[in-house]
C-alpha cells in the first residue's frame, strides 16, 4: 500500500481533515455541530494527521502529546475504506509517528463500537465507566 501519514499543514489538508471528520464523526451520527475552527486543532502539543493512499485522504487523527503521553482524538477514516485495513495501517503509522515524538503510551477515548477494534491492535480498556471507553498502548 502506497500510503502516508502526515502533519495537517497546507490549506487541502485542512479541507480533507476536516472533511473527513465532519462525515464520519458528526454527519453519520446524526450530529451538525462540528466546528472546523476549534481551538484544540491549533493548541500547542496537539498534532493533527491526515492518512492518504496514492495521495488520496482516507482518514484522520488528532495526536495530542503530553511528553511520553499521547491521546488520540477524533480518530476516523472514510466509510468506503473502513473494513479494508486503513484503520489499521493508519494507527500503525500513527504509533510510529508518536514513537518517533518520545511517546511511550497512547490513550483514546474509542466509541463503543470501535473497541473490539482496538483490542486487535493490541490496546486495553482501562476504563470501562465512561460512555466512550478509555483504551490505551505502550508503544515504542
Amino acid at each position: 500500500m502506497d500510503a502516508e501519514l502526515r502533519q495537517v499543514e497546507h490549506d487541502a489538508d485542512w479541507v480533507a481533515y476536516h472533511f473527513i471528520r465532519r462525515h464520519v464523526l458528526y454527519e453519520l451520527r446524526g450530529r451538525a455541530d462540528y466546528d472546523e475552527h476549534h481551538p484544540d486543532d491549533h493548541a500547542e502539543g496537539h498534532i493533527p494527521l491526515l492518512f492518504l493512499r496514492t495521495s488520496e485522504p482516507l482518514g484522520t487523527a488528532r495526536l495530542d502529546q503530553a511528553r511520553e503521553v499521547g491521546t488520540l482524538r477524533m480518530v476516523a477514516v472514510l466509510p468506503a475504506y473502513q473494513g479494508r485495513g486503513i484503520g489499521t495501517a493508519m494507527l500503525q503509522a500513527i504509533e510510529r509517528f508518536a514513537a518517533g515524538r518520545g511517546v511511550r503510551q497512547i490513550n483514546v477515548h474509542s466509541a463503543q463500537d470501535a473497541t473490539v477494534f482496538y483490542e486487535r491492535l493490541g490496546w486495553t480498556i482501562i476504563d470501562a465507566s465512561k460512555r466512550n471507553p478509555l483504551m490505551a498502548k505502550t508503544i515504542g
